[in-house]
């Protein structure tokens, strides 16, 4: 089941279907209806309405003619959604939704309508159907898609075995395709998984992290004087040095502090350290004015000092990776930039020239799905070092487009593991397979960028040992 809320993220699901995706059912008509007919004149409406149903189908024309070996079943529009006009022009919806199936010379697109209209029951909201309409929606979506599956097609243009049989038939599939099939089945459970996986934890992170918007972290912090000894002195010489500091961006600050919580020192510097502060207002207006101080003159006024608001690591690796894409999209005519400073990271994209109304907002797994595909090893190399050994053994259910090898596979949209090929939120995607070639044409890495180094030492000395 593909599903989209606009028709680029359809089009990028469906164009990028692989060779092993034989069997893809189809119902997402509505939400493009909702957002494609916006005018209240009735002639109008009408052109809208069939520009939007044509262009739906064409997309799924293409695919079709593109793949010829996977077979499209495209479910008949719904009372949905709950518009004033909509169950007037229902009727012509679907006529013309038949029509265009009809008419496109293909033999593995099939329109298929599943549920009745005396049948369709609805939520108070108007778009979910309830719970026994639901049951029988899917019930008889899966039943018609059965049914597609497992009928044999005659193309009449297809030559034929000695024998009688189809050289390319739907049955009959050989051991190397089905093992294919079953490959590409667990590959696309992994992908669904890690999206699963990878939205919970940003959920939960952003859970905790709106129970810190009264915080802020402060790195390189500098004194003259040398820490004292005695722990109970050390804590108020650190939070003296966290009040001048604020004040010598923010002069009006009235020095209340709860409390300092010092991260581990290695010996050469402050540690880096989390405040809280008398309220989230004031957390806010304190990054403000650091943010509007480094902005004067070369930005070096406050030396190493960085402020930011307390949100946990994975949040930190989520930010490197969404700015990774903005700056990829961020030529042409999209511009694109992260909100950082939030609970939860946000991805703005604007074509150029547009007003704001033309501001599109994705948050991670959201982003990771429309534009994974930009995405190259290079690109990552700051959110592998950021998220370090910290998420060994979760970086795919943490952040979908990382990797234990730290070897990095290009994602589709849709995108997958860096095992194979998958689906996202529902949809169709691809991967380039671990050793494919990237943007530049060579391999991608198996191994951990960050650990080249010691790999070298090691040999190095495997070397010496030999000798």
């Amino acid at each position: 089941m593909v599903r989209c809320v606009d028709i680029d993220s359809f089009k990028a699901q469906i164009g990028n279907l692989e060779p092993q995706e034989t069997e893809i059912v189809i119902s997402v008509i509505e939400n493009f209806i909702e957002k494609a007919v916006t005018t209240t004149d009735q002639e109008k409406r009408t052109r809208e309405l069939e520009a939007v149903v044509g262009a739906y189908l064409k997309v799924i024309e293409e695919a079709a003619r593109k793949n010829p070996g996977s077979r499209f079943v495209v479910v008949e529009p719904i009372l949905r959604p709950r518009l004033a006009w909509y169950d007037d022009l229902y009727e012509n919806i679907k006529k013309s939704h038949k029509e265009i199936v009809r008419s496109m010379g293909v033999i593995n697109v099939f329109g298929v309508d599943v549920i009745c209209r005396a049948s369709q029951s609805f939520e108070e909201d108007g778009i979910h159907l309830t719970k026994n309409s639901g049951f029988n929606f899917v019930e008889g979506t899966l039943e018609a898609a059965e049914a597609v599956f497992r009928a044999s097609v005659v193309d009449l243009d297809e030559d034929e075995e000695e024998n009688g049989a189809k050289k390319h038939g739907y049955s009959g599939l050989s051991v190397e395709r089905r093992l294919d099939n079953l490959e590409a089945k667990i590959d696309e459970r992994r992908w669904n998984d890690n999206l699963m996986f990878a939205r919970t934890r940003e959920e939960l992170d952003t859970t905790t992290n709106k129970s810190k918007e009264d915080r802020i972290i402060m790195t390189g912090l500098t004194s003259s004087n040398p820490p004292p000894r005695d722990k109970a002195q050390r804590s108020q010489w650190i939070r003296q040095i966290v009040v001048d500091m604020i004040k010598s961006f923010k002069p009006d600050f009235d020095g209340k502090i709860g409390f300092v919580n010092q991260g581990k020192n290695n010996g050469k510097e402050i540690p880096m350290v989390e405040v809280k502060l008398g309220s989230i207002e004031s957390a806010a207006s304190i990054r403000k004015a650091f943010a509007e101080k480094r902005k004067e003159g070369d930005g070096k006024s406050l030396g190493r000092l960085y402020v930011a608001n307390s949100v946990t690591l994975s949040t930190r690796v989520r930010i490197d990776v969404m700015k990774a894409i903005a700056r990829k999209i961020s030529k042409g005519s999209e511009a694109a930039h992260v909100a950082a400073f939030s609970s939860r990271p946000i991805l703005h994209v604007k074509s150029i020239g547009s007003g704001d109304s033309n501001i599109r907002a994705f948050t991670f797994i959201d982003a990771i799905i429309r534009y994974g595909a930009v995405l190259v090893q290079a690109d990552l190399d700051e959110a592998y070092r950021r998220a370090g050994s910290a998420f060994r053994g979760q970086l795919e259910q943490h952040f979908v487009v990382l990797h234990e090898s730290g070897g990095h596979a290009k994602a589709g949209a849709g995108g997958s593991s860096s095992s194979g090929r998958g689906t996202g939120s529902g949809g169709s995607g691809g991967w380039a397979r671990p050793g494919g070639s990237g943007e530049s044409g060579k391999p991608a890495s198996k191994f951990n960028p960050k650990r080249q180094r010691e790999d070298e030492s090691s040999k190095s000395a495997f070397k010496k040992s030999k000798n």
